[in-house]
Order: structure tokens, then sequence, then C-alpha cells
């Protein structure tokens, strides 16, 4: 009986240290809430300090397009990195000329890495097409019917809500907020 034990401790063990890990370990995750649907999770990417999310959208009163490049970093916090655009006009961040430059045919105004202390909301609507990427990876906002708004943040999280979240589509936050 005492070698059976001896066999089942360190698979045991193993098992003790995984289920710590996923339970206790944080990682880091872009998310994408409806707040006029209760804050429902409708997108989480995981993301590390450096990571972009880019958000192109066509301004609905210019009719150019629009890139909003933020980065995640430590904290973790979202930070806007620099705002692209086709041109200028009314509505566009275009007063900021001592930080601005052209990279061919975009405009580029540097945001300075302005930190987001609760990310921001955004007006999905079908005049402006809009797409988003984190890390490189679309997320579906233009299956949203038009007058949702999403709101864009960074959240640290356990692995295990992760993984829930990944492979069940469960949101950890019960509460809504």
């Amino acid at each position: 009986m005492g070698g059976r034990w001896k066999r089942l401790a360190v698979p045991a063990a193993s098992l003790a240290l995984l289920a710590g890990l996923v339970l206790f370990l944080r990682v880091d995750a872009v998310t994408v809430r409806l707040p006029r649907e209760n804050n429902r999770l409708f997108a989480a990417v995981r993301v590390a300090a450096g990571d972009e999310v880019r958000l192109r959208y066509r301004h609905s009163v210019e009719k150019t397009l629009v890139e909003g490049v933020f980065v995640t970093g430590a904290g973790p916090v979202l930070q806007a990195s620099e705002t692209r655009m086709a041109s200028v006009g009314s509505g566009l961040p275009n007063t900021r000329v001592q930080r601005t430059r052209r990279e061919g045919s975009w405009l580029v105004v540097d945001e300075g890495l302005a930190p987001l202390k609760e990310g921001f909301d955004f007006f999905i609507s079908a005049v402006n097409d809009t797409r988003m990427t984190i890390s490189g990876t679309p997320v579906a906002v233009d299956t949203l019917a038009s007058g949702s708004v999403i709101g864009i943040d960074v959240a640290r999280i356990r692995l295990w809500d992760w993984i829930l979240w990944r492979y069940g589509n469960l949101d950890w936050r019960k509460d809504g907020q």
C-alpha cells in the first residue's frame, strides 16, 4: 500500500500545482463590453504590455478614414498611442500641429501614450463601417446592431476566468459592472 501512495504523490502534487496556477495566476485581457446591455462581455483577448488595439472607422461627418491606435501598458492600463486619419475636418484632432506627422496618405497625431484610466466607449453605426483588432486578432464589432455602444478597456483577471470565457463564453463579472 505504501508504494501505491508514492506512485500517486507526484501526479497529485502536479495536479495541485496546476490547479493553483489556473485558479490564482492572473492574466491581462482587453475587453469589449456592451454598456447598454448590462455591460455584457462581447469579446476578450489576452494581451501583454505593449500589445496594440486598433479601432478603424469612417468618420460620420467628414467621411474620412480614421484609425485609433491604443497600447496596453503595465498595470494594466489602456494608453492612447496615435490617431491616424486620411484628412482633417470637423471633430478630428487637427489642432495638434506640433505632434502631427505625415506617413504616406495618413496624417498621424501622436497621442503620447496618454492613459485611459477607465477605457472608453465607442458608438457603432452602420455608416462608420467600424473594424477592430486586438493584438492582430479581429473583433467582430461589425456584427453589432447600428446604435450599439462598445466599452473598451483592459483588465487583470484570473486565468481560470479567462479559460471559462474562452471555452465556455462565460463572463467573469456577474454583477454587470
